[in-house]
């Protein structure tokens, strides 16, 4: 009998079997479904555009960028450890706290905090319990301590002493990674350990002090953030009843209550609730906002496209569209009104990009409807197509630019909003009027007038004196006409 007689055939169904065990397997391993999640991976369309502003460049927080902390990232977990240990020491000096009963209390709230924690991530969190605890800790703590040394003057020998307040460069760069989507813990983690460090236990004032040291767009003025030992906005008494006022400007108040603190889901979340102004520091979900008077958010279609933009600022100005930079307390503001278009100042540095990028990228991924901040910068890349746009809406007051370099800030607006997914425009009504108003040809002709006529002073002189000349003219024929025919 030959080889080929002797292997044996599976018999019908035993394949099947095998895949349908193997399926079943990989079905058992599925991780739970996360009915809302907050901390996202940055999506590969986002990413490719420019990978570097959604990843750390000093201190890896939370569990996306854990496998830094041997590599790239070491440096900054001896300061964590560092941080973990003077306060500590505080404690055990002031309450008589040993070590590792102190330990033990915040390792004990945080466990019973993980399940909630590990659900704030979209992607499953592949740490085993004691490595996630401990992230949590040595995070949650450094950010803390971080702040608080930031913030209070009561500190400020520890500044001295501390190498992460040397430079100015560092807290810049320390910054901009905690204002990373990727580089997150949740809110409630921080809220939970500020509240049994017990220096100043008040959640308010972990709000106050991340303000203060966080690269806020349109934020709180630094100087406003450096108190001596108590809050000379509200006294300390009044905080237990009292809401919160964070300074926005020397004049005017941010009004925060304290009920509302779980709206807040980590810190670049709160960072975003904070420039978009009184109706979030209200703390209504920012999908029931109101639109603004001249604005609205769509939800029928329009016949204005929000995909491209038919003018630029430089196109605009040549159809008769004034511009003009406003200092507002919303930096999303813009109204368009009698051919007046005022945008508020944005000022652009070197970490504009990023700061906007996971603003914009944590919208796409969490924010369903009114994506202000994504909205916001797709209107001005549609305004921005090359540097004379730019170096027209700085000339207009517009832009604020510490870059010097026109051709750079195109570049950045130009890319911002790739791949960007577009819907309920905020600014559809006024796309609207800007294309009502370029269609006019009585605003065409106008514009070429100041443009080609009335552009200076001496254009202006010119052209009275010709018009002068020319009801002279006309006078004088008249005068003669009349003289003649009262002649005859």
């Amino acid at each position: 009998m030959s080889d080929t007689a002797c292997v044996q055939t599976p018999r019908r169904g035993e394949n099947t079997e095998k895949i349908s065990i193997d399926i079943m397997g990989k079905l058992d391993q599925l991780p739970p479904t996360r009915p809302t999640s907050y901390i996202f991976r940055v999506h590969h369309e986002l990413r490719t555009v420019n990978k570097k502003v959604y990843e750390p460049v000093m201190l890896s927080i939370g569990p996306y960028h854990y496998d830094k902390r041997q590599t790239d990232l070491q440096y900054m977990e001896q300061h964590k450890l560092r941080y973990l240990n003077g306060l500590i020491k505080r404690k055990e000096e002031e309450k008589g706290a040993s070590r590792f009963d102190q330990l033990s209390e915040y390792l004990g709230v945080l466990e019973e905090l993980e399940d909630q924690a590990r659900g704030y991530y979209a992607d499953p969190v592949a740490l085993e319990k004691n490595d996630f605890l401990e992230m949590l800790l040595l995070d949650g703590c450094f950010i803390i301590e971080l702040f608080r040394k930031a913030a209070w003057n009561n500190y400020r020998h520890e500044r001295e002493m501390d190498p992460l307040f040397k430079a100015d460069w560092v807290a810049l760069i320390l910054g901009r990674d905690l204002m990373l989507l990727e580089n997150q813990i949740p809110f409630f983690v921080l809220e939970h350990l500020h509240s049994i460090i017990g220096d100043m236990p008040d959640p308010l004032l972990l709000i106050f002090t991340a303000m203060t040291y966080l690269p806020v767009y349109g934020g709180l003025p630094s100087a406003l953030g450096l108190l001596e030992g108590k809050i000379a906005l509200l006294s300390i008494s009044n905080l237990a009843t009292e809401p919160f006022l964070l300074p926005k400007s020397p004049l005017q108040c941010r009004r925060l209550k304290r009920e509302n603190l779980s709206d807040f889901k980590h810190l670049l979340d709160l960072v975003r609730k904070f420039m978009l102004a009184e109706e979030i520091l209200e703390m209504k979900d920012e999908r029931a906002l109101p639109p603004q008077q001249g604005q609205r958010a769509l939800t029928e279609s329009t016949s204005v496209s929000t995909k491209k933009y038919k003018y630029s600022a430089t196109e605009l100005r040549n159809l008769g569209v004034r511009f003009k930079g406003v200092a507002r307390s919303k930096f999303y503001d813009i109204t368009f009104e009698n051919g007046l278009l005022e945008i508020p100042v944005i000022q652009i540095d070197d970490g504009t990009e990023g700061r906007f990028r996971n603003l914009i990228a944590y919208e796409e991924h969490y924010v369903r409807e009114n994506k202000y901040i994504g909205d916001y910068m797709s209107f001005m890349d549609g305004l921005v197509n090359t540097p004379k746009d730019v170096e027209l809406l700085r000339h207009k007051g517009i832009i604020e630019s510490l870059m010097g370099d026109d051709e750079v800030i195109a570049t950045m607006f130009n890319n911002m909003c790739k791949q960007r997914i577009l819907s309920n425009f905020y600014y559809a009504n006024i796309l609207e009027k800007l294309t009502k108003h370029c269609s006019k040809k009585r605003n065409v002709w106008m514009a070429k007038l100041r443009r080609n006529h009335l552009s200076s002073p001496w254009a202006i002189l010119s052209v009275l004196a010709a018009l002068l000349l020319l009801i002279l003219t006309i006078t004088q024929t008249i005068y003669t006409a009349l003289s003649f025919y009262s002649e005859k």
